[in-house]
Order: structure tokens, then sequence, then C-alpha cells
């Protein structure tokens, strides 16, 4: 009997733009936090320069053990809660802890405004890891995602395509409001940000949450995963034929010896660190 391939090689036009604003929440998230976290928490919270940088490390620290957790989790899982596909539930887990979390990264401390620093720094640094765990839940499902879709490497390329070019746009989309949001301030003749500003980064997080939220609505109700990976079935018709008695699996030790691990993973390391820093500094 002839294996039936469960998932088209063509994605449909509606299910690329659904796909394509599914990592909007984190885009924008990540744009605010690169961009204006050193200013909020010195600024507006008036933590000193070290902490605020300490606070952070701890999420970059945070997010690089998350992202490894997630994507051997995802990677093994085999099915997603209450019959929703494994990718998109690990998406959805993570939408609910950037929702639940991200607003009260760029806000006063509630019910401990007027607490000491410490208990201040406590307090964000628990939201600051639930958002960045969060973060990395979406991140690695959403682009784990592309090779369940199709497995058409021109299909892949488009897919990633729409998923940067909104990134892009995302960027674009914070520094407007920020620029909007602080242009009223300065035109009140104040020269300097103080903490009686909070009211507009609380404005910006809340703004951003908002239209990534609605953003995560069209991609988990616009776009369906397949039960069985695209991958996961090509692999198949390979390994039913007489040659995949010459596949060998690769084990983590070998792949470690692997030159170009170590290119892609350098090369896309200083990449996101020249961004990071320069959206920071």
């Amino acid at each position: 009997m002839e294996p039936v391939i469960s998932q088209p090689d063509v994605v449909s036009k509606k299910e690329k733009f659904a796909y394509s604003v599914g990592h909007v929440l984190n885009d924008l998230t990540s744009s605010m936090w690169f961009s204006y976290l050193l200013v909020f928490y010195h600024r507006i919270v008036n933590f000193t320069n070290a902490s605020a940088g300490y606070l952070l490390l701890i999420g970059q620290v945070a997010d690089a053990l998350a992202t490894t957790f997630v994507g051997f989790g995802s990677d093994r899982a085999r099915k997603g809660l209450f019959g929703y596909g494994r990718r998109k539930t690990w998406h959805l887990f993570g939408v609910i802890c950037i929702l639940c979390s991200f607003p009260f990264c760029f806000n006063l401390c509630v019910g401990c405004e007027h607490n000491d620093l410490l208990a201040q720094f406590f307090y964000y640094a628990m939201f600051i890891i639930i958002f960045q765990f969060g973060w990395s839940c979406s991140q690695i499902s959403h682009l784990a995602m592309i090779n369940d879709l199709t497995h058409k490497d021109g299909e892949r390329v488009a897919l990633n395509s729409y998923r940067y070019a909104w990134t892009v746009s995302s960027n674009i989309f914070v520094y407007a409001m920020a620029s909007i949001l602080l242009g009223v301030h300065s035109s009140n003749d104040k020269a300097d940000i103080t903490p009686d500003d909070a009211h507009i980064f609380r404005t910006l997080s809340l703004t951003v949450v908002g239209i990534g939220l609605l953003c995560m609505i069209i991609f988990h109700v616009g776009l369906k995963e397949s039960e069985l990976p695209a991958e996961e079935t090509e692999s198949r018709l390979q390994l039913s034929t007489a040659s995949s008695r010459r596949l060998k699996r690769m084990t983590w030790k070998k792949f470690l010896r692997e030159r170009e691990f170590y290119q892609c993973t350098f090369i896309w390391m200083f990449t996101r660190l020249i961004l990071n820093v320069t959206q920071l500094y």
C-alpha cells in the first residue's frame, strides 16, 4: 500500500498569513525589552545601573536555559494537550506566560512600590524569568513548525521571509509608539524621564501585549497543525526503501564534532549580540 503524505507541499496564503503573525507577540515584547529595559528600571524604578543590568542578565540566562529545555521537550512530545497540535500547545503555553508576566515587567511594583529596592528586585526578577520562559516556548515552537507544515524548501523560505517581515514591522511599531508617547512627554517641558512617567511605559507595554494577543488569536485560529509532521512523513517514505539500511542516527556526541554546527552557532550568536547591544545602548 502506497503511503500518503498528510500535508500538502504548498501552504495556502491564508495559512502563510496566520503563521507569519504567530511570532508578533515575541517580536513586540523583545523590541521593547532590549530597547527600554535599562531606561525603565534605572529612571522609573530608580535601580542603580548595575541592578538594572543584573535584571537584564537574569533574563538572558533564563532565556538560554529555557531554550534548551523547550527545544528538547517540544521535539520529544508526540501529541499536544487535549488533541491540540504539539507545537501549538507549546506555543500557546508560551503566549500565556508572556501575557501574564510582561505587563508587570514594565509597571511599578504592584503592592510593593514603596518597599526597599531589594524586594522590588526579586519581584521583577520573578516576572522576568516567567516572561523569558514563555518567550522561548513561543519562539522555538513557532520556528520548528515550519518543518511540520511543509518539506518543500521554497515554501519554507517563504514562511521564514514572512515571519521576519513581521519582525521588522514589529520593531518599527514599537519605536513609533514610543516616539509618540515620549513626544507627548517632552512637550510638557520635562527634559528627563522620572518615576512620574511610569504610565508611559505601562501604556506602551499594554499596547504591545494587546496587539500581540490579537495576532496570536489569528495564528491559533487560522493555522491547523498536522498530526504527522511533513518531515516525519517524508522520512518514513525514505525509510521504506532499501537505501534506508545505510542511514545512521547521529548521536549528540557526533553532532558536537560537526564543524558546520559551530559555524552556524557562532555566526548566529555574534549577529544577535550586535543587534541586542545596538538596541540596548
